[in-house]
């Protein structure tokens, strides 16, 4: 899966969008499960660290899943799960049809 990934990366132009951004921000803001969160941007890629009030893997992909559906691009849109101990990371990458595309890196802990 990571060398699809890694393909699909490779295919699409990566951008940084003030409204992924901010509908990242806002879902955060609003979502009682998470204690704190920084979104850093990385050449042109977001990098996201959310804190939850009760981690759980169960938790962090709930709150990925919920957070996807959000700021997906119905186009097209990956994303891979990595279990690191007492976190998770997801990397999702969403795309439109002009192979636009917006990369996140998550870490849930």
């Amino acid at each position: 899966m990571y060398r699809v990934m890694n393909e699909y990366l490779a295919k699409v132009k990566l951008t940084i969008d003030q409204r992924f951004s901010r509908e990242t921000d806002l879902f955060l803001a609003d979502c009682p499960e998470v204690i704190k969160y920084c979104i850093n941007v990385n050449y042109n890629k977001y990098v996201v660290d959310v804190h939850l009030k009760d981690f759980s893997v169960d938790a962090a992909d709930r709150l990925f899943c919920q957070l996807a559906s959000r700021i997906a691009n119905p186009y097209s849109h990956m994303s891979l799960r990595y279990n690191e101990g007492n976190c998770v990371r997801y990397r999702f990458v969403t795309c439109n049809e002009e192979k636009t595309a917006f990369y996140m890196d998550l870490v849930l802990s």
